[in-house]
């Protein structure tokens, strides 16, 4: 029986057993079915598990495929791929230039190659991982906050904040990727703890009105400011996880978006504008993910980096399942 390497990686944290575990394996061979990759991904039964697989495009360092435990192939540009990422560096995979301020690869995520930005930091579980989502999308608004509110199990006033003068309380679609994540405000932190994901078939009910599906409900809440750099909290869930997720940064980069078009945080004079989202507290973690959107000058493009690290929990080998089991 043949068998193949793979790591689990807590990615968004330095500390072991605090950041959103990632398991990612080395397809790189390209010698995976997609059946296989089904089966693996089911075993390891995490949020995602991430295969690293030889390029299909030109210019492509490598191809992501990430699969959640129920079969579905996503293709966000969130934990999955950064936790990728953080391990083809630390495994040595792409060489980093130790005397560049860092080193840029590109990843094929279905359809699309993406910069990513690999540097060297002795603070940072050794590399630190910046990388480029799509430009942001403003898709479907909710249509029924109170159908909404009744799944999550809070009240319809608690949809909704305001910060500065400027009000947030539109539920909606936003996208840096395939994922149709809905993005929900909430009133405070304490709101955003007292949400309830376990009515599994209401929550698909209210993403299938937003024409999402195989996605998730993001619900996030500002928590305060550290240096004029906006921080927030969030959860996430997802119906074909069957988990609230740690991180989800598929979701954590369009909420910058969202945060700029409604003015709730202002672009500097360079046309810049961070955030912090700490996302797991109710799950026993801690993953930190930094975002950093800029506006090009003269022009609407928005463009938005995430960054973070990741580091190393468990290594080993795989049984490749056989090519006649189905999924």
């Amino acid at each position: 029986m043949s068998r193949l390497l793979y790591s689990v990686v807590d990615v968004f944290s330095t500390i072991p057993y605090k950041g959103n575990p990632l398991a990612v394996v080395r397809n790189t061979t390209d010698s995976l079915t997609n059946t296989q990759m089904q089966l693996i991904a089911r075993q390891f039964n995490l949020s995602e598990t991430t295969f690293i697989c030889p390029p299909t495009k030109p210019g492509s360092t490598y191809r992501l495929r990430s699969f959640l435990p129920n079969g579905e192939e996503v293709f966000g540009a969130g934990h999955n791929s950064l936790g990728a990422w953080w391990h083809i560096a630390n495994s040595g995979l792409v060489k980093v230039d130790d005397n560049a301020e860092s080193s840029v690869f590109h990843q094929e995520l279905g359809d699309t190659i993406l910069p990513v930005d690999v540097s060297r930091s002795a603070a940072q579980g050794g590399f630190l991982i910046t990388m480029e989502q799509g430009r942001p999308l403003f898709l479907d608004k909710h249509p029924d906050t109170s159908t909404l509110a009744e799944a999550l199990g809070i009240a319809e006033s608690d949809i909704g904040f305001e910060h500065e003068g400027k009000s947030l309380f539109q539920p909606q679609v936003v996208t840096t990727s395939p994922a149709r994540h809905l993005l929900v405000p909430v009133r405070d932190k304490e709101t955003l703890n007292r949400i309830d994901f376990s009515n599994q078939d209401a929550l698909t009910q209210e993403l299938a009105k937003t024409n999402s599906y195989n996605s998730g409900v993001y619900a996030f809440t500002l928590v305060g400011s550290d240096h004029d750099i906006l921080r927030l909290e969030a959860r996430f869930f997802s119906p074909g996880m069957g988990m609230e997720d740690p991180a989800t940064g598929s979701a954590a980069g369009p909420l910058t978006a969202v945060l700029v078009e409604n003015n709730i945080v202002r672009a500097s004079e360079d046309g810049k504008v961070e955030i912090r989202v700490v996302q797991g507290l109710k799950k026993g973690r801690e993953c930190v993910m930094g975002l950093l959107g800029t506006q090009a000058q003269g022009s609407g493009d928005f463009q938005i980096r995430i960054s973070g690290t990741g580091v190393l929990v468990a290594e080993g080998d795989l049984a490749v399942p056989s090519s006649d089991l189905s999924f």
